[in-house]
């Protein structure tokens, strides 16, 4: 049954037995609102939880403030109706020191796990942070063994080029060397080939015989072979003949087991003299063949 329906009930009980004596004193409102009051604590668990002792001495207390009020006599109506009030506010407050004290303990809970929450965050801010060093760290040793490994590299390579430029200058001795910006550049102004022709003789075969044995045991080692020429005659002729020239050799290396891949050829015909073309030894050492290994 509701509230609502049990407080109706309540009055409509007291209304019937003032009604039931022509003489009863009118219905009192203070004792309906008191027993209104202990049906609405009797329906809170929390109440009748932690007050049920007081709410069955209210109980008590109204039944015999309903019984001196119907017998007009006032003054142990007023002292029981008091009682029974007091009874029914102890009840309740009672509940409400149980709800506060739950309310009170949830919030403790919440702010426990708050705090643990807070801690687990700072512990892992914490690590991270140790880990960023970490990273940091292993990061710096990295560039440093990066360093290392790029200066070793290094110092390999330049062994390499200085080994590499020891052989060429033992095994090519034979040959005029120069250091050039791409590499150990032989000049060849004894190459032979016919008159205006970029046909080897069988001379300068034999003269490009140490290269082809020197580069069969560089397998790793690129050249760059150009062709020049004098300034007498025509400069397209030149520079054809000179392209030609270089093509020769080029072919000829190729001939004897050298990979053509790392073969390069061109002419730079009359473009690129060493010495006066007026002179006939002038002549002589501008027309030339110069051979570059590539470092």
């Amino acid at each position: 049954m509701s509230h609502y329906l049990k407080t109706t009930a309540a009055v409509a009980v007291l209304s019937m037995a003032l009604a039931g004596c022509a003489s009863a004193p009118e219905p009192s409102t203070r004792l309906i609102t008191a027993e209104q009051s202990l049906m609405a604590a009797r329906a809170d668990p929390a109440v009748v939880q932690m007050g049920r002792t007081s709410l069955e001495k209210a109980g008590v207390s109204l039944d015999d403030a309903r019984e001196h009020y119907m017998d007009r006599d006032e003054d142990d109506y007023i002292h029981a109706i008091r009682m029974g009030e007091g009874y029914v506010a102890l009840a309740k407050a009672r509940g409400d020191q149980m709800k506060a004290e739950a309310e009170i303990t949830a919030l403790n809970a919440e702010r426990a796990e708050i705090v643990a929450e807070t801690r687990r965050l700072e512990v892992a801010r914490a690590e991270a942070a140790a880990l960023d060093a970490q990273l940091q760290t292993a990061s710096a040793e990295a560039r440093a063994d990066q360093s290392d490994a790029s200066a070793a590299t290094s110092r390999a390579l330049a062994a390499q080029s200085e080994a590499r430029a020891q052989a060429l200058r033992e095994e090519l001795a034979d040959y005029e060397l120069k250091q050039s910006a791409l590499g150990m550049t032989m000049i060849l102004q004894d190459l032979q080939f016919a008159t205006n022709s970029a046909v080897l003789t069988s001379g300068a075969q034999g003269r490009l015989a140490p290269l082809a044995s020197f580069l069969g045991k560089q397998p790793e080692a690129r050249i760059q072979v150009v062709g020049h020429t004098d300034a007498q005659g025509d400069n397209g002729f030149n520079q054809d003949l000179s392209q030609r020239r270089a093509a020769s050799v080029g072919a000829y290396l190729a001939s004897t087991g050298i990979d053509a891949i790392r073969i390069e050829t061109l002419g730079k015909g009359e473009s690129s003299p060493v010495a006066d073309n007026d002179t006939v030894a002038g002549r002589t050492a501008n027309r030339r063949v110069e051979v570059t290994i590539l470092d």
